[in-house]
């Protein structure tokens, strides 16, 4: 008589591999709901995901938002203007948070000095913020 141990052993493991995995996002930033260390995105806040990655990569806010960026992984990273960004401006994000306020409607593309290149638009670990 064949043993039941081992399909409920698999269903057991199935079941917990879909609770690991999230089974989906209810944010409406980023996949995963989250940027990676419990940095969670808003609508001015962005996180770094333990990919070497900007979440979100885009983010739209009203002239006047001050936009804060959150290290969730513990990386060394910077916020970085790119060439051909309507401001300029550098913030070392060891870890913590650095904020920059948006004063004038435009396109800001920044990227991550330590993951990314510099370039028109930037390359590797970047993001653009879109002030209307």
């Amino acid at each position: 008589m064949p043993s039941k141990w081992p399909s409920l052993v698999s269903g057991i493991g199935g079941a917990l591999l879909l609770v690991s995995c999230g089974g989906g996002s209810t944010s409406p930033y980023g996949g995963g709901g989250g940027g990676g260390g419990g940095c969670t995105p808003t609508a001015t806040k962005i996180c770094t995901a333990t990919v070497d990655q900007f979440n979100p990569a885009t983010l739209t806010v009203a002239a006047g938002t001050t936009v804060t960026w959150e290290n969730g992984d513990g990386g060394g990273h910077t916020v970085t203007s790119a060439t051909g960004s309507a401001d300029t401006y550098d913030l070392a994000l060891a870890s913590g948070t650095v904020s920059h306020q948006f004063t004038t409607a435009g396109t800001y593309n920044y990227y991550c000095k330590n993951h990314g290149s510099n370039g028109t638009p930037p390359t590797g670990m970047h993001g653009t913020i879109t002030v209307q």
